[in-house]
């Protein structure tokens, strides 16, 4: 998936009208967008059409002992089929993560803020280049983000702007 929003704006956040099972009026933060991975780097690079791209998507899901993956070029299906699982399965275990299920692929640019939000799954975060601030929240504090409401498309994201 590849999210695109006002340059100006710098947020991001998926929204998946598919998920408004309470029929919520609510305008995206970010709007998905279908493209290639060299069409998401060249409109990033290139920055003629005053937006920002945000990409997200699943690598690996693991579901019933079977693993899946997307297609993707050779040489990234290759890596992805390199990674050693005993490596991961000694992280999962140091960090008391339980199985792995899923390895999901985020790509930014720099100077770029996800809003707050609390995700489902245990992460490793591995950053490539550049450096990326995390702002951390106990579990018991996350009402004081004013959630969105269950079935929301923006469910799981607070609305308190941290910025402001």
């Amino acid at each position: 998936h590849v999210f695109a929003s006002d340059r100006a704006e710098r947020r991001f956040a998926y929204f998946f009208d598919e998920r408004n099972e309470g029929g919520y009026e609510s305008p995206p933060i970010a709007e998905a967008r279908q493209m290639t991975f060299r069409d998401f780097v060249g409109r990033q690079r290139d920055q003629q059409d005053g937006m920002a791209y945000y990409l997200q998507t699943a690598m690996l899901r693991q579901e019933g002992g079977v693993t899946t993956c997307p297609r993707f070029d050779a040489h990234l299906e290759a890596d992805l089929h390199a990674m050693d699982n005993a490596m991961m399965r000694r992280l999962s275990e140091l960090g008391s993560f339980g199985p792995v299920s899923r390895n999901q692929l985020f790509v930014s640019f720099s100077d770029y803020l996800t809003t707050s939000h609390y995700d489902q799954q245990h992460n490793l975060f591995l950053q490539i280049r550049g450096a990326k601030r995390f702002l951390l929240f106990d579990a018991k504090d996350f009402p004081g983000l004013y959630p969105y409401p269950v079935h929301h498309p923006l469910d799981r994201k607070g609305r308190v702007d941290l910025e402001r």
